[in-house]
């Protein structure tokens, strides 16, 4: 058989699926098609994917890791050729090596270590290279299932769970660092996201062509098909000064009135539950009092993936994904205009004082009729 070139693909968590694995296998099997292209061939615990982009695999939840392997027939000598000729192109420069074999067909007659000490002898005498099984320059691995792949370097995947395997949610997406990470997350455990974003501008089509589109977008690349919902900010502004003095409840009120549509929204749409960038105590509205005032005018539930995170580890993770130079360019959020002197224990009864006053319902029902969905 001709020597050809695959992209081998493991995946890590879904082994321990039980009887849910196929299903498990089966979206993530679809995922890759949809997202690289090519042709994708089921085995045990691994992918086999022909063609395609592989370069586009780093945007797949569910990835533990691939590789560009070379099939080769399921012998002894055509291992030993295949591997010697490979090693060969790139061995320059190296200096050391090591073999890890994994016979996964039981049927191959030589077993994985003696297949790794054979296959390393005739590297070592070919090449005069010590043996370094802890950490090579070049690690040449070989697996043996329904064919012989041989590859050397892998790549990290995404890990996770694959798009779509645990329900959809929507996440208040704002213009900061923090709920894009947020977002990103509840993807990595197989939740298809959608967005909502409230504005400060007059249209809803004016929020794209800011950054709050390229932020949806980036989120997009990895999950594709995102909807995005935007809200104008200007009715509940108007509500706001007609009631009365509400110093230092500002925040805690649009917070609210945010879980209010985002429930309406969610509901709508199918959405399961609502995402937040909320990191305990990194802000005034993050407070543990704050946080429960807005779980309290949530009807879905709430999770908030980066609540234990300190503010570096959350950069750093924006920074990872691509998000973290868009998130700090200037924009106008509706939370920085709300936010002077917030209140950092707010009481319930007083907010709800206050969003009487307001007539929070009605605002409401006007804000539903001005909301817009965008595919991306």
């Amino acid at each position: 058989m001709k020597d050809k070139t695959v992209t081998l693909i493991h995946y890590g968590e879904l082994s321990l699926k039980g009887r849910n694995r196929s299903l498990f296998e089966i979206r993530l099997q679809e995922n890759i098609e949809k997202m690289a292209g090519g042709r994708v061939l089921r085995q045990r615990g691994r992918f086999v994917m022909e063609g395609g982009n592989p370069e586009l695999l780093s945007r797949v939840f569910g990835i533990s890791w691939y590789a560009s392997a070379f099939v080769v027939d399921k012998d002894y000598e055509s291992i030993r050729k295949a591997v010697l000729k490979k090693a060969g192109e790139i061995i320059e420069g190296k200096a050391d090596f090591g073999v890890n074999a994994n016979r996964s067909d039981k049927s191959f007659p030589v077993r994985s270590m003696e297949l790794a000490s054979r296959i390393g002898s005739e590297v070592a005498a070919r090449f005069g290279l010590p043996v370094n099984l802890k950490n090579p320059a070049l690690r040449i691995n070989i697996e043996i299932a329904d064919r012989v792949y041989i590859y050397f370097d892998r790549v990290e995947g995404l890990r996770g769970f694959p798009t779509g395997v645990s329900g959809r949610v929507l996440s208040l997406l704002s213009g900061g660092i923090d709920s894009p990470v947020s977002s990103f997350l509840m993807m990595k455990r197989g939740c298809r996201v959608d967005f909502i974003h409230f504005h400060v501008f007059s249209t809803n089509d004016k929020v794209f062509g800011s950054k709050m589109e390229n932020l949806a977008r980036i989120l997009d690349s990895y999950q594709g098909q995102s909807r995005l919902h935007l809200v104008p900010y200007y009715p509940f502004e108007m509500a706001l000064l007609g009631a009365g003095d509400v110093k230092g409840h500002e925040l805690i009120l649009f917070r609210r009135f945010m879980a209010r549509v985002a429930c309406k929204v969610a509901a709508a749409e199918r959405c399961q539950a609502l995402v937040t960038g909320d990191s305990l105590g990194q802000v005034a509205s993050q407070t543990m009092e704050n946080i429960t005032l807005f779980k309290n005018a949530a009807s879905l539930p709430v999770f908030q993936p980066v609540i234990a995170f300190d503010k570096q580890e959350i950069v750093d993770y924006a920074k990872k994904i691509g998000t973290y130079q868009v998130s700090i360019a200037d924009y106008k959020d509706c939370c920085s205009i709300v936010s002077s002197g917030p209140r950092t224990k707010a009481h319930l009864r007083r907010v709800e004082e206050l969003e009487k006053a307001m007539n929070v319902e009605s605002v409401l029902d006007q804000t539903m009729k001005l909301i817009t969905v965008y595919e991306l």
